[in-house]
Formats: structure tokens, C-alpha cells, sequence
């Protein structure tokens, strides 16, 4: 009986040309992804890029709006520029356009009569959950995902500072994902290499958007902080909820008892090779053990994927699932989580 999952035959695949990983990536211009901590969206108007696309962000009338950075004038940057009431001005001529992006002022020219083509390119963005939504496409496929404890008074949340890697945003998130990788690369902190086999566990399309996936697993207790235990290994169980295409809420309910540690992380594809991820973390246990602690812990954890994930090749997640080998059990998340992805660019961008 192999240990491999069963794929279509390397022999009978379709031909795909060079360019094809690239699909995956062309195809999330249909979702919302994360591009700021709300929070820090001022008065002022901030730059950003998704996808390639350099925005800009501000709050007009309430609310906060995206265009393409790019005065239709003369191509300046306006995140250069500033708000004046519910109005976005350019710093390099002093033209002014409003919440839908149309040009209201030319300050140079004399009269009120301004080219129907001068207006701004606009996008949707959605404020949700501590952070701000853009997405590229004229319909989102998708909802925001969902972060509940977010607005729970019974968690404590905190806000971790965002972190860029150099990779695609795929493969950021199949790392968060992979249970193979705990013995090895957190040794003695989310795992053991004495016991690296991972057992047979659940993966579901739990709604139209969302992958889950459950397993119970023990947890050495030096790596928990203020959790306390008389016991080195700590029963925990393990939900994970991934909001396609690459965000994901984790679960963490420790045994027995009711004390849950969740983290919330969203990934945001500045371009094919470089990820920005956003995250949370939100715990109804210790709330009056040091928040620094938690933050710090999870930052360890990151630095210990970051050159693992970083050294990947390609740094794209393949198109074709043929192309990289699949353990049984091992990598049935990642296997549903590609051929989910696959389905979606199918459907999205047809060939």
C-alpha cells in the first residue's frame, strides 16, 4: 500500500505553459485581502500595494475609500497628498476628487467645467474585524472572513505587528497549516521529533468558502504561556477554520477546561513572491499574565519558519499538484487545500 495520495498521472496531466503557477495568483484579484490594521489608517491618506496594484487608502466621508494611487492628471502619487473634509488632494497640482473618485476642482484652470475622464479608479474596501479589505475584481467571490473573538469581551485580543516574507502568499499559509512541520522546525514548542507521525485526522469543506480541519494533539507545556500544568504534555485540540483563499482562524482548546488560544492570521499577496501577513491573537485564559509574552511567543515561532519557507522552491505554489510528492495523512490539508485552489482558478479563469 503506498504512502503517496493518489494524483492524476504525471503522463496524462495537461501540457501547462511557463506562466501557469501565475494563475493561482491572477485569480485572487476575486477576494478580499487584508492591506492595513485599521488602526492605523489616520487623518492622512496611506499607500499601500496588493497584488502588484499600488493604492491608496483614506477616510472620506466616514468611511474608508481605495483608489488606484495615481492622479489621472500628471500620474503623481496621492498618497503624496492629503484629505480636505471629504476631499482627496494631489500634492502636485491641487486637484481634488471625492468619495467616488471623480475630480471635483482643478485649481489651474478657470470655470467649473472638468473632462468627464478625469476621475479616479476606485475599488472595494472593507473595514471588518481590526483590519482594512480591498479587493481588485468588480465582485467579491467571497465574504470577509470571520474573527468572532474579535468583538467578544470575553477574549483578550492583541494585535501582532504585521511581517513580510519572501514568498508567495500560498506557501505562507500551507506552512501555518502543516502538521509535519512541528516535530521538526518547533522541536520542543508546538512538537516533538520522538513523535513526528501524524495521525489520521478530519478535513471538511465546512461552507461554500471555508475549508476545516480538526485533530487533537499534546503540546509540551514549556511552550504555553501562562498556561500551567503538573504535566509535560498538555491534551489540546486543534480547529482550524481556512476562509479561501488564504486566511485562516486557529482554535487552540485546551483539556479539560475551557481555556481557548486563537490566532487569527490573513495574508496579503503584495506580489507573487512576497506576503504580508496580518494577524491576532485573542485568549479567555491568564488575562492578567503579560500580553508581551504571548507576542513574543508567536514571533519566535514565525522566525523559526521564516528561513524554512523563504528556502522553498518555487516560491510559488505549484498549479500542477503533480509536481511536488504528497505523504498520506501527512499533507491531506495541504492536497485538499491545492485542489481547492485549482477548482477556484478553474472557475475564475477558465483556459
Amino acid at each position: 500500500m503506498t504512502n503517496y495520495v493518489d494524483l492524476p498521472d504525471s503522463s496524462i496531466r495537461n501540457e501547462l505553459d511557463a506562466d501557469t503557477e501565475l494563475r493561482l495568483y491572477a485569480a485572487m484579484r476575486n477576494f478580499w485581502h487584508p492591506v492595513m490594521y485599521a488602526e492605523e489608517l489616520g487623518d492622512d491618506p496611506e499607500g499601500v500595494v496588493l497584488l502588484g496594484e499600488e493604492l491608496v487608502l483614506a477616510r472620506m466621508d466616514g468611511e474608508v475609500r481605495c483608489f488606484r494611487d495615481l492622479c489621472c492628471h500628471r500620474g503623481a502619487a496621492l498618497s503624496l497628498g492629503w484629505n480636505e473634509g471629504n476631499q482627496l488632494r494631489c500634492l502636485y497640482h491641487g486637484w481634488t476628487y471625492g468619495v467616488d473618485g471623480v475630480c471635483t476642482s482643478i485649481p489651474a484652470r478657470f470655470g467649473t467645467r472638468i473632462p468627464t475622464r478625469a476621475r479616479l479608479q476606485a475599488f472595494h474596501t472593507r473595514e471588518a474585524t481590526g483590519l482594512i479589505w480591498v479587493c481588485l475584481a468588480e465582485q467579491p467571490l467571497f465574504d470577509v472572513p470571520e474573527f468572532a473573538e474579535h468583538d467578544n469581551p470575553e477574549f483578550k485580543v492583541l494585535r501582532g505587528p504585521f511581517y513580510d516574507w519572501r514568498t508567495s502568499a500560498h506557501r505562507r499559509l500551507e506552512n501555518f497549516m502543516d502538521f509535519a512541520h512541528f516535530a521538526y522546525v518547533h522541536d520542543g514548542v508546538l512538537g516533538s521529533s520522538d513523535d513526528p507521525e501524524v495521525p489520521e485526522h478530519d478535513v471538511w469543506k465546512a461552507t461554500d468558502s471555508e475549508l476545516a480541519f480538526h485533530r487533537s494533539v499534546k503540546e509540551p507545556i514549556e511552550g504555553l504561556t501562562g498556561y500551567e500544568s503538573d504535566d509535560p504534555l498538555i491534551d489540546v485540540d486543534y480547529t482550524y477554520r481556512l476562509t479561501m483563499p488564504i486566511s485562516i482562524h486557529f482554535d487552540r482548546h485546551y483539556l479539560p477546561g475551557e481555556a481557548r488560544y486563537v490566532l487569527f492570521l490573513a495574508c496579503s499577496p503584495v506580489g507573487p513572491k512576497h506576503v504580508r501577513s496580518f494577524w491576532f491573537l485573542a485568549r479567555n485564559y491568564a488575562l492578567d499574565t503579560d500580553d508581551q509574552e504571548f507576542l513574543d511567543f508567536e514571533r519566535f515561532v514565525q522566525e523559526q519558519d521564516r528561513p524554512v519557507v523563504e528556502s522553498q522552491r518555487p516560491e510559488m505554489l505549484p498549479y500542477d499538484l503533480t509536481a511536488e510528492l504528497h505523504v498520506r495523512a501527512a499533507d491531506k490539508v495541504s492536497v485538499a487545500y491545492r485542489r481547492w485552489l485549482v477548482e477556484l482558478t478553474n472557475e475564475l479563469n477558465p483556459t
